[in-house]
């Protein structure tokens, strides 16, 4: 069985080369990729059109906008989330901290593995 069967994942991210690619990777998981989006107005417009399950979000957006505003709103939703970025962990605010973060490059399936287990952990809670 696919490790994301069914699940619909967020993919917020500012390079369009890298948010095909998670796409990609998501698809062959068995999940519904939904995105990229590249700001957080367009992240919050598809969390309110698609029930999220999860999501990988990317720190700096375009104009140099941060996500922290959709992992509030995703962490206030109670939808497991992880971080995907080229930027430093140094820009992560502690509420955030606890977070799996991914440096880039990473490897796709790294983080299809993530969100598994992270779903996986909010069903047996």
């Amino acid at each position: 069985m696919p490790l994301l069967d069914g699940r619909t994942i967020l993919i917020v991210e500012n390079d369009s080369a890298i948010g095909l690619d998670l796409r990609a990777a998501l698809f062959a998981a068995g999940a519904t990729p939904v995105g990229p989006a590249n700001s957080v107005e367009s992240a919050f417009a598809l969390i309110a059109d698609h029930a999220i399950d999860a999501a990988i979000l990317d720190i700096r957006l375009q104009k140099d906008e941060l996500v922290f505003p959709v992992a509030d709103t995703l962490q206030a939703l109670r939808v497991p989330y992880v971080f995907a970025s080229g930027r430093s962990t140094a820009l992560m605010p502690l509420r955030h901290g606890d977070r799996p973060f991914f440096d880039k490059p990473f490897r796709s399936e790294q983080l299809v593995e993530a969100l598994a287990e992270s779903l996986a952990q909010q069903s047996a809670a």
